[in-house]
C-alpha cells in the first residue's frame, strides 16, 4: 500500500483551448489520487512560457487545433524540451492527412476526442508503465494508409514473434523481458528489428502494418 503514496508523482501538462475540456481532464485524471501533478493551459505561449521556466513534465496532452499555434508545430517544441517525455494527442481530428502525418511522429499515443471518456485515462495510464496507446479510430486509419505500402510476406522467427505479440497486446519492453527472461536491451533490439523488417519507423504502424500482413496480429488478437 505505502509504495503508491511514496513513488514520485507523474506530472501532466495538458494543452487545449477549451477550458471546460482541461476541466474534465482535471477531474478525470486526479481525483481521489495523489500520484498525479496536473496543469493545464489554453495557448501555445503559455506552454511555452513554462518550458521556457523549466518546468518538465512526464507527460504532454495536445491538441491539435489551437487559436495562437500549431499542434505539430508543438510536438516539436517540447521534443526540444523535454526530450524524454511522453506525449498523447487528444484531438476531434481523424482525416487520413492528419494521421498519415501524425503517423511519422514521435509521440506515445493518439486518442479521438469521440472516443469514451475513460479512453483518455486508459491511455495515460498505459503511457504512464512504458506503452502506446492508439485508439481504435487511427488504428483503422493507419490500417488504409498501410495499405499503399509494400505488403511483401514477413518471415519472422520465433521470439520475434512474440515480441510482436507483446507489443500488440500493449506490453511494455520491461513486462516483455521480465516475461521471457531477456534484457530489456534484448527486447530493445527485437523491437528495432521488426521495425525494419516491416519498413516502419513506431509502434503504431508496427501494428496497423502487422494486422495486414499476419492477421493474428492484430490489436484484438488476443484478448485479456
Amino acid at each position: 500500500m505505502d509504495n503508491v503514496t511514496t513513488q514520485k508523482a507523474y506530472s501532466i501538462l495538458a494543452l487545449d483551448d477549451h477550458p471546460v475540456v482541461l476541466e474534465g481532464l482535471n477531474h478525470l485524471l486526479t481525483d481521489n489520487r495523489s500520484d498525479i501533478v496536473y496543469d493545464g493551459v489554453t495557448t501555445s505561449v503559455a506552454l511555452h512560457n513554462l518550458l521556457e521556466q523549466g518546468h518538465h513534465y512526464d507527460l504532454f496532452i495536445l491538441d491539435l487545433e489551437l487559436p495562437d499555434g500549431d499542434g505539430f508545430a508543438e510536438i516539436a517544441h517540447i521534443r526540444s524540451y523535454c526530450p524524454g517525455c511522453a506525449i498523447l494527442i487528444y484531438t476531434m481530428h481523424e482525416e487520413p492527412w492528419v494521421v498519415a502525418r501524425l503517423a511519422k511522429l514521435d509521440i506515445q499515443g493518439i486518442v479521438s476526442k469521440s472516443s469514451s471518456v475513460g479512453q483518455i485515462a486508459e491511455a495515460v495510464e498505459i503511457i504512464r508503465g512504458g506503452g502506446n496507446f492508439y485508439n481504435e479510430a487511427f488504428l483503422r486509419q493507419m490500417s488504409d494508409n498501410i495499405s499503399a505500402m509494400q505488403t511483401d510476406t514477413v518471415e519472422l522467427s520465433h521470439r520475434e514473434r512474440q515480441v510482436l505479440q507483446g507489443i500488440c497486446q500493449g506490453k511494455t519492453t520491461q513486462e516483455m523481458a521480465d516475461g521471457f527472461f531477456l534484457s530489456a536491451n534484448t527486447i530493445g533490439t527485437y523491437r528495432r528489428r521488426l521495425m525494419s523488417k516491416f519498413g516502419v519507423h513506431n509502434v503504431a504502424q508496427l501494428i496497423t502494418k502487422a494486422q495486414q500482413l499476419l492477421p493474428p496480429f492484430g490489436p484484438k488478437a488476443f484478448p485479456e
